[in-house]
């Protein structure tokens, strides 16, 4: 047994558990945070708070990243069906 192979290939799906499992949800999480801030707000003692353009931003900046992370694994889960159904090969695998 190859204790060393062993350990790199629990490490990588321990990785790609945090990235896909709570990494996907704290960026999403973030952005709602971020376009929370960039909204701006009245406050019940009547304060106003501007919008910040810039935390708009980071917030679509967020969600891009989530919708293309979405958008690449439902392409990684069909792409056999792709490629039978349709002759298109988007990862190279065959």
């Amino acid at each position: 047994m190859d204790y060393a192979q062993m350990f790199q290939s629990a490490l990588k799906v321990l990785l790609a558990g945090l990235v896909f499992g709570a990494g996907l949800p704290a960026i999403f999480a973030i952005g709602i945070r971020l376009q929370s801030a960039g909204e701006g707000d009245i406050a019940p003692d009547g304060t106003v708070t501007r919008p910040n353009p810039v935390a708009r931003v980071g917030a679509w900046i967020a969600f891009g990243i989530v919708a293309v992370a979405i958008v690449i694994g439902i392409l990684w889960i069909t792409q056999k069906s792709l490629h039978h159904y349709l002759g298109i090969d988007i990862f190279g695998a065959h």
